[in-house]
């Protein structure tokens, strides 16, 4: 059996109409959607909630929804699977996932990741091929969006809960592959966390894991001789963002036969808000990249080079969340630009002390403290008032 995997979908403003209006030729390419059709299973992460029921939630973030009238766009494609276990599945809310698996119930497309509970959020998906099974399981991080007992959500990532239902999926095929939405968007690496994530994963059962999320081409490692694909990218989701690594996304070709499951890979191009084939140069210069970004994982020294660099950058995003408004404010941003990383290290000198960031420290790393910090800052924002 050949399966395709697909990277983050979602119609958005800037190509609604070639949704609405069925026009694949112009969205997809005649050469991307022959190349679809030349698969056994197609399956994509449907990072977007159908309007129509619900209503936007409080969060950090865009809000992305379709209207359900972008169905021929959709649907053109012949999509057999959505992962819904994403950021954007709960933008409007519990009643916008459950209108999106009506939708999707009554257009016959199988979905994994998110239900009107906790206990259908994880449920997984299975497929007969001959004599092997195959399974589909998904999950993701929390971002708003965590299904709970008695209200629809995701399957947010649990590690009391994700490791023995892979455990238990894998007993009930031959074949498992794992979905995870989650990483740093634009970032090309796994951080230290997310890696020994995934990696259990493979030590409970998956055959093959695909990271999802961070809307750019990450790099891979076979593990225990198991593929880890780190950052798949976007399949089509067409966003105002200069950031050239959204202009490419691999396509994730599986096949699994009586002799075992193997992993290939294509590319697509995204002009404009549209997608098309690469072309074999473009091909080779993206694999190229992403298996040099690879071999980065082997050498410790490395990646911590790497870390260090990207965390360096990211302070003043973090660092101004920390001190609130005034983090926010034009001055802030304005001082930062001018006299860079100096600044925003000076200004956390002034805010913050030794014992300030060892306390810090303290309440995001020990459970206990964590829990009670997570809890207050989410009843602060759910019912500010000001």
């Amino acid at each position: 059996m050949r399966i395709l995997i697909g990277g983050d979908f979602a119609p958005t403003t800037y190509n609604f109409e070639l949704f609405e209006n069925g026009d694949l030729e112009r969205l997809y390419s005649s050469e991307l959607l022959n190349y679809l059709r030349s698969f056994d299973y197609r399956v994509l992460d449907f990072e977007t909630v159908f309007e129509g029921k619900g209503n936007k939630i409080k969060k950090c973030g865009p809000h992305i929804t379709s209207p359900e009238k972008t169905l021929p766009g959709i649907l053109g494609i012949n999509p057999n699977l959505f992962v819904l276990a994403n950021n954007h599945i709960n933008n409007l809310g519990p009643e916008g996932i459950q209108n999106t698996i009506e939708i999707l119930d009554r257009e016959g497309v199988a979905h994994i990741g998110a239900g009107d509970n906790v206990q259908n959020a994880r449920k997984a998906h299975y497929i007969q091929d001959g004599n092997n099974t195959i399974g589909f399981y998904a999950c993701g991080e929390h971002e708003y969006n965590a299904a709970d007992e008695n209200s629809a959500g995701i399957n947010a990532y649990d590690p009391l809960t994700v490791f023995d239902d892979i455990r238990q999926a894998k007993e009930k095929c031959d074949y498992l592959i794992v979905f995870y939405h989650g990483g740093l968007i634009e970032f090309r690496y796994p951080l230290r966390g997310e890696r020994k994530i995934l990696r259990k994963m493979v030590d409970c059962g998956a055959d093959l894991i695909v990271g999802q999320h961070t809307h750019c081409i990450g790099c891979m490692e076979e593990y225990k001789g198991k593929t880890i694909i780190y950052g798949q990218g976007d399949f089509l989701f067409a966003r105002p963002s200069q950031n050239e690594y959204r202009y490419s996304g691999l396509l994730v070709e599986v096949n699994v036969s009586d002799e075992g499951l193997s992993v290939n890979y294509n590319v697509r191009i995204k002009p404009n808000n549209t997608i098309r084939m690469a072309d074999a140069s473009e091909k080779e210069m993206v694999l190229s990249d992403f298996f040099h970004r690879s071999s980065d994982l082997l050498l410790d020294e490395r990646m911590d080079m790497i870390y260090s660099k990207h965390f360096a950058s990211l302070k003043k995003k973090y660092y101004g969340e920390l001190i609130g408004k005034k983090g926010r404010s034009v001055i802030f941003r304005g001082l930062s630009l001018i006299f860079g990383f100096r600044y925003v290290d000076w200004i956390m000198k002034f805010y913050f002390n030794e014992t300030n960031w060892l306390s810090l420290d303290n309440d995001l790393t020990c459970e206990t403290h964590n829990e009670i910090l997570r809890e207050l800052v989410r009843q602060k924002w759910s019912g500010y008032n000001g």
